[in-house]
């Protein structure tokens, strides 16, 4: 997961540039609370037993959305969105999503 996130803030301003029609527009949502940063979805992705692939953030109607796609241990990709404002979780698609609700093994010390 760490190497993950590390290419995924290597991509993010890229990702967020490309997504993103107006930086100004981003940057009053996430000065006014209607976004929350990009690491704090992240931890919330966390809890999942999966892996991030993509994050888009877009808006409609002034609300703001992450839209995660993710690939679970048996490579079934996930997607699944997040409002920005306070990371509630809008919506799930996939097959198997049974797997993302499984208990976890525990996992091992180094």
């Amino acid at each position: 997961m760490n190497r993950a996130l590390s290419l995924l803030g290597l991509l993010l301003p890229v990702m967020v540039q490309a997504t993103t029609p107006n930086e100004a527009l981003l940057q009053q949502a996430v000065s006014e609370g209607r976004v929350r940063p990009f690491h704090e979805v992240m931890e919330v992705a966390s809890l999942l037993p999966v892996r991030v692939l993509r994050v888009d953030l877009g808006e409609e109607d002034g609300i703001w959305l992450y839209e995660l796609k993710l690939i679970d241990s048996e490579n079934s990709v996930i997607k699944v969105g997040y409002r920005a404002d306070n990371l509630e979780m809008v919506w799930l698609k996939g097959h198997h999503l049974e797997r993302l609700f499984e208990p976890r093994p525990p996992q091992e010390e180094d």
